[in-house]
């Protein structure tokens, strides 16, 4: 199952991600809740202290390249396995949920 969560800013989107995250990991789901947001915060919501949020490494734009799928239309996808993102930068968090950063800004004009 994928759920998405948008919208506007300020109207609790983090808050509701992170909630319904850790409730399907207690319900005995193994969870994975990624945060794209260029200033990300669920990592808070999902139980991870600010200290240890703040040194989490995000995944990298370099492991996406350019590939064709089968009808020869132009994908972005993994240059490595699933397995390999997830023992690098899957961060284990509260409630059977484990966290993927995305999103963060390295620094100003990277956005």
């Amino acid at each position: 199952m994928k759920i998405a969560v948008a919208g506007k800013g300020g109207s609790g989107k983090t808050t509701l991600a992170g909630t319904l995250a850790r409730i399907l990991g207690r319900r005995g789901r193994p969870t994975l809740a990624i945060d794209a947001d260029t200033n990300p915060n669920l990592a808070l919501t999902l139980g991870i202290p600010r200290e240890t949020a703040a040194h989490i490494e995000p995944v990298p734009k370099a492991l996406m390249q350019d590939q064709l799928d089968a009808s020869g239309k132009r994908v972005r996808a993994l240059a490595v396995s699933y397995r390999e993102v997830m023992a690098h930068y899957g961060v284990p968090a509260a409630d059977n949920t484990r966290l993927l950063l995305m999103g963060r800004v390295d620094h100003g004009g990277a956005g």
